[in-house]
């Protein structure tokens, strides 16, 4: 970690250009990492077309950094009062509210599916970002670095690792077959004879058509090709007729 001793004084150099300015330079160059930040985050989720992305990103996290910009601001600045009045500034009450109201921004992205929830990963991702512009605002700048890069490995490199993983998938097979008694258990062993795990099963029938039921199979497995060679033999067979499936 010898390397991480020598970004220390990092912060402490650009502080000292800032300095030199009449003008708020060095708060410039923390709105200017936020944005470099938020965009770099929220390119990758643009890329794989998320809810959150590139501008959604760099506003989350532009936004934080100038709110922690002036919550440091409002705490340094003097406020005239009498000697006997007691008066407390706690600049960290705005961050939390920043860290609070994202929560509601990232609901917004998560979406429900049947029993499939996406964007969670999205929601996360724009928590993490309003931390980091909340790092870049405090003038935390070899950490609002060390963040962004740990982020964005997180979001595309450990995807691809991810997929390296055995995982379980679901899905609802929709089948019509011809009524008789002993229907549903032969159904639920036609899956199983497949390899597949059936977590449960459900049957249709109309009173316009007795004569053929509809049923809900939901089955779950770890191997794809096992359900599209089950799915190929279906459809060959004329006892049954495949009606839907979906992925869960």
């Amino acid at each position: 970690m010898e390397w991480l001793a020598v970004t220390d004084p990092i912060d402490q150099i650009v502080r000292s250009w800032g300095a030199q300015f009449s003008w708020p330079a060095e708060y410039a160059a923390r709105l200017l990492m936020a944005m470099i930040a938020g965009g770099l985050v929220g390119m990758e989720r643009e890329l794989r077309g998320r809810q959150a992305g590139f501008r959604t990103n760099i506003l989350v996290c532009v936004g934080s950094a100038l709110t922690m910009i002036v919550s440091i601001s409002f705490a340094a600045r003097p406020w005239p009062h009498d000697a006997n009045v007691n008066m407390n500034i706690d600049p960290a009450r705005i961050a939390y509210g920043v860290m609070t109201g994202i929560g509601f921004l990232g609901a917004g992205t998560i979406v429900k599916s049947g029993v499939a929830v996406r964007g969670l990963t999205t929601a996360a991702a724009m928590w993490c970002v309003a931390a980091v512009g909340l790092a870049a605002g405090f003038g935390m700048y070899t950490l609002t670095v060390i963040a962004t890069v740990l982020i964005v490995a997180a979001l595309w490199i450990l995807d691809y690792a991810e997929s390296l993983f055995p995982k379980w998938r679901y899905r609802t097979v929709v089948v019509r077959r011809k009524w008789k008694p002993s229907v549903i258990p032969e159904t639920i062993e036609r899956f199983k004879a497949a390899k597949l795990r059936v977590i449960d099963a459900s049957m249709q029938r109309t009173v316009d058509e007795l004569t053929h039921t509809t049923i809900n199979v939901r089955i779950a497995f770890v191997r794809a090709q096992k359900y599209y060679d089950l799915e190929r033999q279906l459809e060959a067979d004329p006892d049954y007729d495949i009606l839907a499936t979906r992925e869960e």
